[in-house]
Parts: C-alpha cells; structure tokens; sequence
C-alpha cells in the first residue's frame, strides 16, 4: 500500500496523461480531449494531434499544440463511441484502482452501468494545427449528447434570446417588486423593454439576466452599483475577477446599452453606436454570433456550465407575473435615509482623514446596517464634520456626504501646497513623422496635443510645479523616451494627452485611461477619475468614463499616470471644437484642476 496517499492523488493528473497515452486499450477508447480555459470556453483537442506533440516536445522541436493543451484544466475524455466522459470521475476511480494497487481498466469502464458522462456545453472550440499555425474551429455537440445533462431542453423546447418580448414591462416591475429588488432595479426596467425594441433582442432574458448577475440590483457580488454594469462585463484584458477586473459605465442607461451591444456579439447583430472594450473581444470568440438559445449562454463566459438554468427559472416567473397597483406609499415604505437623530457630535473644526484600505464603504449613516451608497478607493482624502462611537460623519471631494468606520482612515495635513516641490510630466502625444489621427478637415492631432500641452505647462509652473514635457516641439518621441524622462527624474505625475479616432465619424465624447497592473494603479486609477470629472464639466462632452488600458507609457511609468482623450478628432463637430485655441485654453484649465484634485484628495 503506498503510505502517502496525498501525495500520489497530486501526481495522478499528470500520471493519468501518461497512462492514457502509453496504454493502448485506451487509444481505442478515448479519441479526444476537453478542457476548460481561464476565459470560460470549453476546448477540443483530438487525441493523436496531442500525442505526436507530446513526442515533439520531448524531442524539442514542439509545434505548440500540447503546450496550449496543458495551459487548460482537463474537463472530459471524448471516447470513440462519440461520448463525453467526466473527467473527474474517471480520475477518482483511477485513484482508488492505484491506492488499492489494482489495474484501472477504461474499456471495461465505459462498458459498465457506473460510466458517468460529462454535461456539455451546445458547442465547442476544436484545436488544431494548419500549415504550423494553431486554429479553432466551432464543433456543435449533438442533442442527443447534451442531454446526459438533464437542465438542457431538446431544441424545440429552447429559449430563443432573438424575438419579439413575451412579457410585458409592467409584469417585469412587478416581478421585480415581488423580489424585493432594488428600487434601481425596478427603475432600469423599460430602459430594457426600449433596447429590446431598437436591437430585436428579448428583453425579459436580458432582465432576468441582469438579475442573477446583479442580484436584482443589490450588486452583492464583485461589482458595486455605482460601476452602472448590469451584466458582470469585464474590462477588455481583465485577468481576474476582481472589483475593477469589470467595466465601468458613465450611466444606467450607457450600463443597459453595453449589456445589450454584449450580446448582440453573441447573437450576431451589429450593436448600437460604438461598442465597449469587451464587446470586440467576445466578437472575435470562435462561439461570436452562433449562440440562439438562453440554454447555450453556459460555457461562454458563463461562472458554471448551468448559468443558463438560473435565467431560465426567472424567466418562468416572469412569464406568470400578474401586475397589481401598489400604492406609492408601499413603494417608498422602507426606503434608507437617514434621519436627524444620528448625525452624532458636530465637530466646529474640520478634519481630514485619507482612505488606507483599497475600497470603503460610504453609507448613510453610521453602521453596517445602513445603505451603501459609494465606494472609496484607497488614500481619498475627506473632511470629517461629526463622529459617533467609531462611526466618522465626511464629506468626499465630490461634497458627498457620509458615513465611514474610523478603523480604515489615518489623519493626514491639509497645510501643504499641492503643487509646490512637485515634479510633473507633460506628454504631449505622438510628434515628428507620427502625426496621430487626422480629422475630416486635416486637423493633426500631434499638433492639438503640443498645444495642450504647453497651455497646462504655463499653469503648473504659476502654480510652483516643475514641468517636465516630453517634446517641446514637433520632434519623434518613442514611447520609451518618454517613459525613461519620468522614471529618471523620478517625478510625482504623468499626464499623456491625446485626441480619439474611430472608423466612424459619429463616435464622440471624453475618456481617461490607466494601468490597473502596476504597482501604482490605485493612484492613477484615482488621478484618472479626477481628470476624466474636469474634462467634462469643462468640455460637456459625451462621458464615455475611465477606462483599465496597458498603454506602454502607462504600464512602465513608476508614478501614478493617465492618458486622456479629449474627444473625436474624426468627429467634424468634436474636430471643429478642438480647432479652437479657446478650447486648447478650457482643456488645459481643466487638466490642472484635475491634477490638483488629485493632489489635494489623494494621500
């Protein structure tokens, strides 16, 4: 008997590859392998494709396939009869052949009454080599395959997601009263029942949908409210599942209209207007524009391979809804405000504290119990107006008042000069032979983004700040230069300032960016929301918010930096704006200002 018993169940993935490889019973059993990646999807790899990679690899002249293979955690065993088997239980009855130093036999397995099929997803990615280049291509599983899972209906019996809506808006309020959902909820229905119309998308799929990602509005999940994602969308290059690993949308109805371009990628419809980041990723997935049914959303994406039944059991109770008048009282009855009596002590001298945890909750009032009503990224500064107990009465830069628990803030000095004894580099995109976009009437945007930039450097310096630009003039800067000029002086700041293009001459409006994979992303991820709010209280432009990029100069720069695009240069209306030296003289107020907040609000 082998005494380490933990030890060989560690080793028998690796071991069962082996097995299955060299046995050759098994060969004619098992013809394929499946496995599951990091993004959800599930993948195919045929068995003789592995094995001759695996023995290339072993001679060094590797063609990719098997390293691609081994990336990806097993799911199931395809065998010849055309069958998927579960991966896990063949493993643990392997395991327990080995421990008890029997022979595991896979044929006689699959013969037996105890062979345990894998559930399946509609369709799958089949990997493959053409002319040394790995390809994948969409494998639809049949029905009769797929129904070893009993929550996947024959086809007939589906849920279309393209169609006409089934239930009406009122009966999707009412269902969504009858949930105790949050009032937002409710509120963001015919948002849904409008986009439904525009795109031809049910819209009660995509409520019930929101629903379970959401949970009902509560947003008790990952993602906070405030963030307007009514999906769970992730931002294009996320690497995890973590707060700001999601897309943050201006505004509800932007939120609603993202879900909706979503899975208009699935579905194959063009979206509406310019799509979010994500969008173009999912439409470039082997699956994009092949998915009909609700039932087939498990797998893509999907947290589990029966997401599809929890959407599939709401919309059931949506369908049977019936709508009753409730009265406006019963609706506000409830509702979190917060009421005279617990504003605690008045402090007559006010105080400030910066955030030293990397999110707090803003609430109405002082305890665990009371509503959510922001979240507060680490080292934002806030005045402190009241106390009771622990519980400290704030005001946040943005003049919002609440309530914060006194364990996660340190107190910080308000005395200093933001700017004085500060370095900060001005990087006016592109120059010299890169030009950057054109607009319609020949506006350059190297020559918007030198004009800015000046404008912001007189500013800063008034101001006490050392400036640092990139170019002066209309000379080539690689983006290593410009990394290297701040890092070497070892400034506070980076702003790189840009104007926007796109293949369309209607896409517009305002967006910052910044990394969220260094080591300073939580300052710039703030310094980026100080800047994108100034932006477009000064432009009145279209908020398209922050976004997570890894731009080079963004990524590499050792001090909190953003990017900003300032607005359409392939836009006639936006180009003709930015034409303005007025404009250039708006921006660069509006720039510092932000820079300031920044300063002023972030410890």
């Amino acid at each position: 008997m082998f005494r380490d018993k933990k030890l060989i169940i560690r080793l028998l993935l690796l071991t069962l590859f082996i097995f299955i490889l060299l046995s050759s019973p098994a060969t004619a059993a098992i013809t394929g392998f499946v496995s599951s990646g990091e993004d959800g999807d599930i993948y195919e790899y045929n068995y003789a494709d592995l094995l001759d990679s695996y023995a290339l690899k072993i001679l060094g002249l590797s063609n990719g396939l098997y390293e691609d293979f081994a990336a990806k955690k097993v799911y199931a065993l395809l065998g010849s009869s055309g069958r998927y088997l579960d991966y896990a239980d063949v493993l643990d009855r392997y395991a327990s052949t080995l421990i008890l130093e029997e022979t595991f036999d896979l044929n006689k397995y699959l013969d037996s009454k105890e062979v345990k099929m894998a559930q399946m997803p509609a369709s799958v990615s089949m990997v493959s080599l053409n002319d040394g280049r790995l390809i994948r291509t969409s494998k639809t599983i049949p029905s009769s395959i797929t129904e070893s899972n009993p929550i996947v209906e024959n086809p007939e019996t589906k849920t279309l997601i393209i169609g006409p809506a089934e239930v009406s808006l009122e009966q999707a309020q009412q269902w969504s009263r009858n949930r105790a959902a949050d009032q937002g909820f409710v509120d963001i229905a015919p948002l849904y029942w409008e986009y439904g119309e525009k795109t031809g998308i049910r819209p009660e799929v995509l409520y019930a949908q929101s629903a379970v990602e959401t949970n009902f509005g509560k947003y008790t999940g990952k993602v906070p409210s405030i963030f307007n994602n009514w999906a769970g969308i992730k931002i294009a290059n996320a690497d995890g599942d973590k707060v700001y690993d999601h897309e943050i949308f201006a505004g509800p109805e932007d939120g609603v209209r993202a879900h909706f371009n979503h899975m208009s990628a699935y579905v194959g419809l063009e979206p509406l207007g310019e799509p979010h980041d994500r969008y173009y990723v999912a439409v470039g997935q082997t699956w994009s524009g092949s998915i009909l049914y609700v039932e087939e959303l498990s797998g893509k994406w999907a947290p589990r391979l029966d997401y599809h039944a929890s959407i599939l059991n709401l919309l059931d109770q949506l369908k049977t809804t019936e709508v009753v008048t409730v009265s406006q009282a019963t609706e506000n009855e409830g509702s979190n405000t917060m009421s005279d009596g617990v504003s605690g002590n008045e402090n007559t001298a006010v105080q400030h504290v910066a955030v030293n945890v990397e999110l707090l909750r803003l609430r109405s009032g002082p305890g665990t119990n009371y509503s959510i009503i922001d979240l507060l990224p680490l080292g934002t500064v806030l005045k402190t107006t009241g106390n009771q107990e622990e519980w400290l009465k704030v005001t946040t830069p943005g003049e919002q008042n609440g309530w914060i628990h006194g364990d996660y803030v340190s107190e910080v000095d308000m005395s200093v000069d933001p700017f004085k004894g500060k370095t900060i580099v001005v990087d006016p995109g592109h120059g010299g032979s890169d030009h950057g976009a054109i607009g319609v009437t020949g506006l350059q945007e190297k020559e918007l983004n030198l004009a800015v930039a000046h404008k912001l450097a007189i500013l800063l310096k008034e101001a006490g700040a050392s400036v640092l630009m990139t170019r002066e003039g209309d000379q080539p800067v690689s983006n290593g230069q410009r990394v290297d000029l701040a890092n070497k002086a070892k400034a506070d700041l980076f702003i790189s300032i840009h104007a926007n293009a796109y293949v369309s001459n209607e896409s517009n409006g305002t967006e910052t960016h910044y990394c969220s994979e260094n080591n300073h992303s939580n300052a710039s991820r703030y310094l980026a929301h100080q800047v994108q709010n100034e932006l477009i209280s000064a432009l009145s432009l279209r908020d398209r918010g922050v976004k997570a990029n890894n731009f080079y100069v963004l990524k590499n720069t050792e001090i909190p930096a953003a990017l900003v695009e300032l607005a359409f240069i392939s836009n006639p209306a936006e180009e003709e704006i930015l034409r303005n030296e007025q404009t250039h003289s708006t921006i660069a107020q509006a720039l510092y200002r932000g820079l300031e907040a920044y300063l002023l609000n972030y410890r």
